[in-house]
């Protein structure tokens, strides 16, 4: 088997491993996740109600909410790996990797993808359990619509990441993260054209269409979706470019490991 397959099966069983061995604690995380859409579903449900809006878009809140943790998990699967590998001193033998840096944490995003791939079913079916309403899952359309926008949420995370090894604690500004992403998700990228270029916009926007709208991918058009595809590498890129310049000054000050 190819050393990168067999780097790939190594992350992936770790991860399972943690969720198995950590059970508790992943139930614990999903249910407040769950608890936190009951409170958003409320609220949502109250002032429409107040303000006497017609039309059901208790979908668009499903989809939207869904993809945002798809987002924020991917983002932290990088960012919180890179601090803790750090915190707890071994982040320097990942360095030391025969692989190198980018393609250990590039399998770690595979790996952690279909883990993810697995929780964001279960939030899902939960949450068009809990509001009664369908959207259109078809895989074959979502697919490269989803990997495409994870790809801005991943480059996110290497530049985050790559901050935290020169500054070490960010603590309060990486938690501003996650509401970026809930404004990333609900930028109305369909019909401002300059956000299509900001990480993730583009990509929500298509798949809202395909679980909202019920279109096909062929109905997205060939350029739409290539175009989509380009932003999420450029932004993937980008994140990457950011993280290698924060990697060469943490080296240079020799604090590459230290925490």
């Amino acid at each position: 088997m190819p050393k990168k397959l067999l780097l790939i099966q190594a992350f992936f069983k770790k991860e399972f491993i943690i969720y198995r061995r950590y059970l508790l604690n992943s139930l614990g995380g999903m249910i407040t996740l769950y608890v936190v859409f009951l409170l958003l579903l409320g609220g949502f449900q109250g002032l429409r109600t107040l303000t006497g809006v017609e039309g059901d878009t208790v979908e668009g809140l499903v989809v939207g909410y869904v993809l945002w943790f798809f987002m924020l998990s991917t983002y932290q699967d990088v960012s919180y790996a890179l601090r803790n590998e750090a915190k707890e001193g071994t982040l320097e033998q990942l360095y030391m990797s025969v692989h190198g840096i980018g393609w250990v944490m590039g399998a770690k995003v595979v790996a952690a993808f279909f883990i993810n791939l697995m929780l964001v079913a279960v939030l899902l079916m939960a949450a068009l359990v809990t509001t009664g309403v369908t959207v259109n899952v078809d895989l074959f359309s979502l697919f490269p619509l989803v990997v495409g926008t994870l790809l801005g949420s991943v480059g996110i995370g290497f530049a985050i990441g790559g901050i935290t090894l020169v500054l070490k604690r960010i603590d309060s500004y990486t938690q501003m993260v996650q509401f970026l992403l809930i404004a990333l998700v609900a930028a109305p990228a369909g019909r401002v054209m300059w956000i299509r270029f900001l990480p993730c916009s583009y990509g929500s926007n298509l798949i809202a269409q395909v679980m909202v709208g019920g279109q096909h991918i062929t109905q997205l058009g060939l350029g739409n979706v290539t175009a989509m595809l380009f932003i999420g590498i450029g932004h993937l890129g980008l994140g990457y470019g950011v993280y290698k310049l924060c990697e060469r000054k943490a080296m240079v000050q020799g604090t590459l490991g230290h925490y």
